[in-house]
């Protein structure tokens, strides 16, 4: 290689680029068209991401127009202007001339990208707080596509002598990678998937998300280097076309093709990936990749994913987190794991296919569109399947996590045998149980469907002896309720060292049907029982359950604490135990436990006191404790009844006593320990040993069994106990929060993870530890914080005007309801001092009141016309503040980033014109 000759050739053409203001027209052209792109559709504000995904959808287009403008002068002008023959006669080969000439295209390339780069971080940065990291894999995938698509141009200038030509050459040769995307437009869907795999967009979509790939990498320059040689061909033309050596060229270009894309598909199936995010946003956990690299490859593992192309604003982050889990696990799953994701749209084929064979349906979703409130079906769901085996889930809600939830499925369908949990039958109703008044079967509660997903579950009946040997976990909400047989087998069971979950609740109020601590158990309803009025059952001892397990719990106090972590929500009571760092605790949970590590909220509603005995053998490890700001409540006082147009009804009290005590309280405990069966229990173990014995090996064995019948020291076993106080936090109110995540049309966001916890409690329990480290993953994307502040200042002005306007309604409407009774009493009186008789009282009062109530409710509906009125006007100024302030944005990263380089070509152009007049005649000048 002739290195000055190469050099020669880089700096020749990048001074005539540079030292032209077209090149720079040319740079700025690009840089309004990537900016136009990335800012300009509503879908960046709706979206509310501080990235370039807008960008990126758009980008291959972009360069489809500027990369030919470079490349149509590479090797045509030359050509046209007859100065190719020089460079062939030049003291170099073919490949230098070339070489140069591509590198000379590269640094335009790069000094574009370098313009746009800086402009679209100034943009970010001022916009919000966007990742770094993601922002220069991005660019470094812009920076990959330009050398494929220069390769490829340059191959079109080599064809021609004409510019014009050149150009569209360029375009056409570039055009089938780049709208490689659209096959399916026109092609079948399984050929159209393999267009769109090789097309630019495909293998670029790593990058756009922050991850760069090996497979990716080498699939450019894989086309940069088929290109070149191929350019290198068809420079030295003039020498094969003599020898007729075409045909052996043209061989050797479709051998090199072929190898091309035989390797590209070799360091596809053999990726290396890394996560340049700052919070690896678009990787999987280790632990996810340790599940998936124990996949055995003769059970591959097909996951369909029907997912909608354009989604709302509340779930643009749901649905490119579930884009990029189900890319990686393709990725790291090889050739064990085929993903395919379908871009459906309501009645298409696809969304009738999803139907008709996973039951997946669109989802009717509320959002925010430039900050009004609006209804839209979706889809987000995904079936996996392996073999006869089938794991679907219908719907991806906000605050699922994604991640957990297929590499769960993946494992799901892959096991023969599962790990049992049992779910102790009690008072509390977690199996949906037949309602005798509606006739129809109710439904389990979500903890149920929840835990079906990964073990499998059992209803364990406590009349009988708890057989353990065919659990691995056990449930128990509310064992307060169970009868006294029911209660000594379950503390049986406790004692045999069998994995225990225990929730009880002195006052579990958001739990309907599960009766307190000490509340009465609940009648036993049927057709028969409906009719006359039924006893409730006896309750059974729990005081043995708390001296096994060395607790002190009280049944009739209800701990409250003075911390909300939600002020938009000041009608949370007290009594709302949050759990989380700010609640003032040292160590709210237990860094070092499983269970509890990685947690940051839990609300405990309504939660009891329990405390360790002072010389209990057990080991009590807080799982979640409160604060200082912190006292307790007597049961009794906790509800009133109210009487209400629907009749009595039960709430909380406003004038309970909330006596403060400054304790720290355990919300929930891990206890474990050795201790000692009794001596009738181990005999009675003994004695089934030896009868076991006796009958399998005969008389012979007759002595030694008697030895055994010989009681020696008590057996001890190891215990090993969850104990939660509080039963509303299973409740399904908090799956559904789960589900809904944040709630920014309702103004609320809550990070409740009661779900996480419970389910983290189970598992460790049953000893399944695959997914406590995937449930607890968070990936929270950077947002555009400039404009959620603006717009978040109009929206609390728009909440305190509504506020405002609906304190006024009330106000009025008690006013006119005191007015009519003031009327109705004045009345009264009046004719009492007329002396009438009761009947014509009652008459004249009557009529007075309809009459009133008429002229009331005629006024009420004037004044909730105004309200509403009033409430639109708001919502319309706040959509109208909502644009302004996206268009004032939109209008400044689109129009100031082209500035510099058009600044550059106009000092360019003056300076070059100045230089053009100097020395010549001033009659010669125009």
């Amino acid at each position: 290689m002739n290195t000055n000759v190469l050099r020669a050739v880089l700096v020749r053409n990048v001074v005539s680029y540079f030292t032209n203001a077209t090149g720079y027209v040319f740079i700025c052209v690009f840089v309004l068209l990537s900016s136009f792109a990335a800012f300009w559709p509503n879908d960046f504000f709706n979206a509310n991401l501080a990235n370039l995904d807008q960008l990126n959808k758009y980008f291959p287009y972009i360069m489809l127009i500027f990369i030919p403008a470079i490349t149509m002068s590479t090797w045509a002008e030359e050509r046209r202007e007859g100065t190719d023959e020089l460079l062939l006669t030049a003291p170099a080969r073919d490949f230098d001339i070339v070489l140069g000439k591509y590198l000379a295209a590269v640094v335009i390339v790069t000094v574009a990208l370098l313009f746009s780069l800086a402009t679209n971080f100034l943009v970010l940065g001022y916009l919000g707080s966007p990742d770094w990291g993601q922002l220069w894999a991005t660019y470094l995938g812009y920076w990959l596509i330009g050398l494929a698509m220069l390769a490829i141009g340059m191959v079109a200038s080599f064809l021609t002598p004409n510019l014009t030509v050149a150009y569209i050459l360029g375009a056409l040769l570039n055009a089938p990678l780049v709208f490689a995307p659209l096959a399916g437009n026109i092609l079948p869907a399984s050929h159209a998937m393999i267009i769109k795999n090789w097309g630019l967009s495909s293998r670029f979509s790593d990058f756009g998300h922050g991850v760069i790939s090996l497979g990716g990498v080498v699939y450019f320059l894989a086309i940069v280097v088929v290109m070149l040689y191929l350019s290198m061909v068809l420079i030295g033309r003039r020498n094969w076309r003599q020898t007729g050596r075409g045909g052996h060229y043209l061989i050797r270009t479709m051998a090199l093709l072929v190898v091309g894309a035989g390797v590209v598909v070799m360091a596809q199936r053999h990726d290396a990936r890394t996560d340049w995010t700052k919070n690896q946003l678009s990787s999987l956990a280790e632990e996810s990749r340790r599940l998936l690299a124990d996949i055995e490859s003769g059970r591959p593992v097909f996951i369909e994913a029907f997912i909608s192309p354009v989604v709302p604003e509340t779930f643009v982050q749901t649905r490119l987190n579930l884009l990029n889990t189900l890319r990686e696990i393709q990725a790291f799953g090889g050739g064990k794991i085929q993903v395919r994701v379908n871009q459906t749209e309501k009645s298409t084929e696809e969304a009738a296919r999803a139907e008709a064979r996973f039951r997946i349906m669109p989802r009717q979703v509320v959002s925010l569109d430039r900050g009004t409130i609006s209804t839209d079906r979706i889809f987000l769901g995904v079936a996996v399947r392996c073999g006869l085996n089938r794991v679907t889930i219908p719907f991806f809600d906000r605050g699922i996590p994604i991640e957990y939830e297929l590499i769960r499925s993946v494992c799901t369908v892959l096991e023969e045998k599962r790990k049992t949990i049992g779910v102790l039958q009690t008072d509390a109703p977690l199996f949906g149980q037949f309602n005798p008044q509606t006739m129809s079967a109710g439904q389990n509660w979500p903890i149920i469907d929840e835990l079906e997903k990964q073990y499998k579950v059992v209803r364990v009946d406590p009349k009988q002896p708890i057989d353990t040997k065919n659990l691995d976990a056990l449930l128990v909400v509310q064992p307060s309720s169970l009868g006294p047989k029911e209660m000594d087998h379950f503390v049986d069971a406790v004692r045999t060292g069998l994995p225990t979950a225990i929730f009880e609740d002195p006052a579990p109020l958001l739990s309907p049907g599960v009766p307190g601590t000490n509340q009465p158990r609940r009648a036993p309803q049927s057709m028969a029982m409906m009719m006359q009025r039924q006893q409730a059952p006896p309750k059974g001892d729990v005081s043995k359950l708390w001296a096994l397990l060395g607790a002190r719990f009280s049944s009739d106090v209800i701990v409250w604490q003075d911390f909300n972590p939600y002020p938009k929500a000041q009608q949370f009571p007290k009594e709302f135990v949050f759990i989380d760092q700010a609640s003032g605790a040292e160590e709210p949970f237990n860094v070092k436990s499983p269970i509890s590590a990685g947690i940051e909220q839990v609300m405990f509603a309504f939660p009891g006191a329990m405390k360790k005995v002072a010389d209990a053998p057990l080991v009590w490890e807080p799982l979640a404790v409160t604060g200082e700001k912190t006292g307790t409540v007597n049961q009794a006082e906790m509800e009133t009844v109210q009487m209400t147009a629907a009749g009595p009804a039960r709430a909380l009290n406003p004038t309970r006593r909330m006596l403060p005590t400054g304790e720290v309280y355990e919300m929930a405990v891990h206890i474990t320990g050795d201790v000692s069966l009794p001596e009738e229990a181990a005999s009675k173990e003994a004695v089934s040993k030896e009868d076991t014995a006796k009958k399998a090996a005969g008389e012979k064995k007759e002595a030694e069994a008697d030895k055994k019948k010989q009681p020696e020291k008590p057996k001890t076993v190891r215990l090993n106990v969850v104990l939660v106080a509080d039963v509303d936090m299973l409740s399904p109110g908090f799956f559904q929060i789960r589900r809904q995540g944040e709630m920014p049309e309702a103004g609320l966001s809550f990070h409740f993870e009661n779900v996480t916890f419970v389910l983290n409690a189970l598992d460790a329990l049953a000893g399944d530890d695959r997914f406590l480290e995937i449930r607890k993953r968070k990936r929270l994307h950077p947002t555009l914080t400039a404009i959620e502040a603006q717009i978040e200042d109009s929206r609390k002005k728009r909440a305190d005007e509504a506020d405002l306007y609906i304190r006024e309604f009330e106000e009025a409407q008690q006013e006119e309801q005191a007015k009519l009774q003031k009327q109705v009493t004045e009345l009264e009186k009046k004719m009492k001092e007329e002396r009438l008789n009761l009947q014509e009282i009652v008459r004249r009062v009557a009529i007075m009141q309809q009459s009133g109530e008429k002229r009331m409710q005629a006024k009420i509906e004037r004044l909730e016309r105004q309200r509403d009125q009033k409430l639109n006007q708001i919502d319309i100024e706040l959509q109208k503040k909502v644009q302004k302030v996206q268009d004032r944005y939109k209008m400044g990263a689109v129009l100031l980033p082209p500035i510099l380089p058009l600044v550059l070509a106009l000092i360019v152009f003056f300076i070059r014109r100045a230089q053009e007049r100097e020395g010549v005649s001033e009659k010669r000048l125009r």
